[in-house]
């Protein structure tokens, strides 16, 4: 989720918003895109700032870390704890085992619910210009100031990918994902809120993913965000 390519969506966003733009036109305001995406990785890549990620089951918070977050010289994230959460208590008996299994289970779902947002995350354009020739993608006012482009169908039946932007300036504001695991009553849902720095560099401030079933919701929130000294 540290690397949504926002150009690239918000020039697909654009040729739905304007009007059709010719191949040439596309590929040179798609190379334009992904120079501006590079650009911004680079950027963020010069901070260090803070990570809170809450564990909620049934609505309660069960699991709370703190890391301090920066790039390392191989390019991915480097995370120092500074809230560690504390060790589960250990159950024993017939009791301990049928936690155990259970807590199995529900790492074993979140793993494949992760491992399914990560193919609708960064949002791919041959994806989002298939749903439009298909002639299913929607554009609707999302608040005053606000627009929303709705992508449903994006990679199997009843999902959705929902794009909210700034209309004025086209600067990305929210992705929401709308999706199902093993079948469509086990719903997916994530949902990345963009912030902007002052310098312009934007970064995914919260990232908030549940699984209702389960009852299972995990927030990340990114925050404090300070230039490291060179």
């Amino acid at each position: 989720m540290k690397r949504i390519v926002v150009g690239i969506a918000l020039v697909v966003v654009a040729g739905v918003a304007e009007s059709p733009m010719q191949a040439q036109d596309l590929q040179q305001k798609l190379a334009s895109a992904k120079q501006a995406a590079a650009r911004n990785q680079q950027a963020i890549r010069s901070y260090s700032w803070l990570e809170k990620t809450e564990l909620s089951l049934k609505g309660e918070v069960k699991n709370t870390k703190v890391d301090m977050c920066k790039y390392g010289p191989d390019g991915k994230v480097q995370k120092t704890a500074v809230v560690e959460p504390p060790p589960p208590e250990p159950k024993r008996g017939l009791k301990g085992k049928v936690v155990a299994k259970k807590t199995g289970e529900m790492k074993e779902e979140m793993e494949s619910a992760v491992a399914l947002v990560q193919q609708y995350v960064p949002p791919s354009p041959d994806l989002m210009q298939a749903v439009m020739s298909a002639g299913t993608a929607s554009l609707s006012q999302a608040g005053p100031g606000f627009a929303a482009l709705k992508f449903p169908g994006y990679l199997k039946k009843g999902d959705a990918v929902t794009l909210t932007f700034e209309s004025a300036v086209k600067t990305l504001h929210q992705i929401e994902v709308n999706t199902w695991l093993d079948a469509p009553d086990n719903a997916v849902n994530l949902k990345v809120t963009m912030q902007v720095l002052p310098d312009g560099t934007s970064y995914p401030g919260t990232i908030a993913f549940a699984l209702p079933k389960r009852q299972i919701e995990v927030k990340i929130t990114k925050s404090n965000y300070q230039k490291i000294a060179q």
